[in-house]
């Protein structure tokens, strides 16, 4: 009887320590919540670490590429999914944090991260829980989060959020700013009281013209350009000191080459609010083919033809953000005048623009103290943002001087009511971005709408292939001084979802107006390495009408390949 009793008291501890043991190896994401990717070398791409972060087949590449990005921000460089920190250590999220995302915001929220166009957190989908505490690891940084647009990188910071409140998540149409609290330096910080971090862009292009330009300019043009960017910020995240300068020279025009502080600005970050004052570039809107609601900061006309580069801008800025959405206030005191190249550069006007003779309707000429506001909110899968700005034109109006040969810009006072939805419905994101404009002698309407639909998993391989579809209105019709006024564009994004980040856009736009006026464009890009992207792009002009905005680009047709290097 002993012996039975002792046999089985054994057998009664050996199964405890057996269920102990399978407890513990079960534990719902206890494992990989903890564990560890790295340290990061050279070679090592997000798409590679994601794939061995990734739970199970459920869970989407997007969602744990987002999920990686989000708790781990002092990883990368400015935000940039494209440019890991080497040595640092990628804490890995819960399976149900990485769920926590909707597949298709993740999905969109990628395709923008790979093309260089700035992107940050999503708003949560429950908008009503704002103050709960985020599931982030305690070792996450606050960092600023940053990210580059179109073939030249532009920066743009998210609000830092002081360790000592819940992390109050802002909820933004564009999703471009989030909170992101911390209560522990991560593995990238600094040990002392400021951390500095900094990362640079050179970029080396050749553009290849189809035939020479109107005027007899010539097919090759090279283009080399440097961005730097220096970002400061103490140890709690809620002071931070940013320094982005761009550096560009030109082969063909000298007036195109330029030297513009992108960013130059101080933050400081509370639990729901921020100040910053400097220059920054803000980005608002939604949509793949046009920019309406975009307005704070001046257009770069040299930076590319689809208008997408923009100038650094003095302000002063306040973002408050709660339950009831997040509100921005800028106080805008220095004008920027848009650049155009001269006609041997190319892709401008046929005659020069005299940047030295403008002339402005405000009698502060460019001293006139602008204003502009947002408010945003996220309800459910709708994404909306109303805007409002009040100032200098960023468009000028440009007046012919045929005894000079030059053209004179013209910058009116304007009002703008702007508005930018984004509704996610499965494998559909449906956009909209519509505003109401008066500009001196002008008043008018203008809207983009359309739709991305995405099907995964095309050609039996881990590809996405992406459907678009825009229509673009302008009250003014055929008197529009842009393209849009009554145009279809329809495209097609290629996301091969490698270790490389892949990508290829083809998107052709055509005038409904006129059977003859259309543009096409083409932009693939892949990484070679952590240090170096490829990039490829392509665009076709045809018109036949006088009249037409296109008709001085119709012999600019033209493929640019350029390679970025990030060190």
């Amino acid at each position: 009887m002993i012996n039975l009793a002792a046999q089985l008291h054994r057998s009664r501890v050996a199964g405890l320590l057996l269920a102990i043991l399978s407890l513990t190896i079960t534990l719902p994401g206890q494992a990989l919540q903890a564990s560890e990717l790295g340290p990061v070398v050279t070679t090592d791409t997000l798409w590679r670490l994601a794939v061995q972060a990734r739970p199970d087949d459920t869970v989407g590449m997007p969602q744990v590429v987002y999920a990686l990005w989000r708790n781990n921000p002092a990883a990368f460089v400015n935000g940039d999914i494209n440019k890991l920190r080497t040595g640092t250590v990628l804490q890995v999220p819960s399976r149900d944090h990485m769920l926590a995302t909707e597949l298709a915001a993740a999905r969109a929220w990628y395709y923008q991260a790979i093309r260089g166009q700035k992107v940050s957190a999503i708003a949560p989908a429950n908008p009503t829980n704002h103050h709960a505490k985020a599931n982030i690891p305690v070792s996450a940084a606050v960092v600023p989060a940053v990210q580059s647009q179109a073939s030249r990188q532009q920066f743009v910071n998210a609000p830092a959020v002081a360790p000592t409140a819940p992390a109050a998540v802002a909820i933004t149409a564009d999703t471009r700013h989030q909170a992101v609290a911390a209560t522990q330096p991560s593995h990238a910080q600094s040990e002392s009281s400021f951390s500095l971090r900094q990362q640079h862009q050179l970029t080396a292009a050749q553009r290849y013209f189809g035939q020479t330009g109107a005027a007899g300019q010539a097919r090759a043009h090279t283009i080399v350009s440097l961005l730097s960017d220096w970002s400061w910020q103490n140890e709690d995240g809620s002071q931070h000191f940013q320094l982005t300068p761009f550096l560009r020279w030109q082969q063909r025009d000298s007036t195109s080459n330029l030297l513009d502080l992108q960013q130059a600005y101080w933050r400081y970050a509370a639990s729901n609010w921020e100040f910053k004052a400097g220059s920054d570039i803000v980005f608002w809107g939604v949509s793949e083919s046009q920019r309406l609601v975009d307005v704070i900061n001046q257009v770069d006309m040299v930076g590319g033809v689809d208008m997408e580069a923009r100038l650094g801008q003095p302000m002063l800025s306040f973002k408050g953000w709660n339950s009831a959405g997040t509100l921005e206030l800028y106080l805008l005191p220095y004008f920027r005048e848009r650049l155009f190249a001269d006609p041997a550069g190319r892709l401008t006007a046929p005659w020069p623009v005299e940047h030295d003779s403008a002339i402005y309707e405000s009698s502060d000429d460019r001293r006139n103290l602008d204003f502009a506001l947002r408010w945003s909110q996220r309800f459910s899968s709708l994404d909306l943002g109303l805007s409002y700005f009040a100032g200098t034109s960023r468009e000028p109006l440009l007046i012919a001087q045929p005894a000079q040969q030059q053209l004179q810009p013209y910058y009116f006072q304007m009002q703008q009511f702007g508005v930018d939805a984004q509704y996610v419905a499965g494998d559909w994101l449906w956009k909209l971005e519509s505003i109401y404009r008066r500009s001196g002698p002008q008043e008018f309407v203008a809207a983009t709408a359309g739709y991305e639909y995405t099907r995964v998993g095309v050609f039996n391989r881990s590809w996405d292939l992406g459907w678009l579809a825009e229509y673009q209105y302008d009250s003014r019709g055929v008197r529009a001084s842009v393209t849009g006024q009554n145009d279809i564009f329809v495209g097609w994004r290629l996301a091969l979802n490698d270790v490389a980040g892949s990508e290829i856009l083809f998107g052709v736009l055509q005038d409904l107006d006129r059977s003859h006026s259309r543009s096409a464009r083409l932009e693939a890009s892949m990484r070679l390495n952590n240090s170096l992207r490829l990039r490829l792009n392509a665009w076709l002009f045809q018109a036949d009408d006088v009249s037409d905005v296109l008709y001085n680009l119709r012999r600019d047709d033209y493929l640019e390949l350029s390679l970025d290097y990030y060190f």
